[in-house]
């Protein structure tokens, strides 16, 4: 047995034994490649959650910013509401002394109109009567002519 050991042959008892599914065992380099692949794939998977990571977080900033306008807008539209609403209840209160306004206006322009109307008609009135009176004076002298 120790002629086997000079030679270098192994013997047969001292071969490794198949793997118990009958598969040979993996490589060293099967082994490299599978390691590469495993670190590029969670390395792509860390990267992508950053990158979703930093997506959100931009997304949030511009998000707050406009939250921030959204209130400010809002609390100016509440402030102007109200006051809208007040001068709304003013003009509404006021709305009797608008009417009876107009009703004045219209009395006076009526009263204006009226006015004018009567006297038109008095000067028509008083120009019949001035033509009357010259045609009767007409009248009057030339009747005595010819009896004269």
């Amino acid at each position: 047995m120790s002629e086997p050991e000079a030679t270098g042959a192994v013997d047969p008892k001292d071969k490794p034994l198949p793997s118990p599914s009958g598969r040979p065992g993996t490589s060293g380099t099967e082994l490299g490649l599978r390691a590469n692949r495993e670190k590029a794939s969670s390395a792509f998977q860390r990267a992508q959650r950053a990158e979703q990571a930093y997506r959100a977080k931009r997304r949030a900033q511009y998000a707050r910013k406009d939250i921030q306008a959204a209130k400010e807008h809002l609390k100016n539209a509440g402030v102007s509401f109200k006051a809208g609403l007040v001068c709304g209840w003013q003009a509404v209160r006021a709305g009797p002394a608008v009417i009876r306004e107009k009703r004045e206006q219209q009395t006076e322009k009526a009263e204006v109109k009226k006015r004018e109307k009567v006297s038109e008609k008095r000067r028509l009135l008083e120009e019949k009567m001035k033509k009357a009176t010259e045609t009767s004076e007409e009248e009057a002298p030339s009747a005595e002519t010819p009896a004269a």
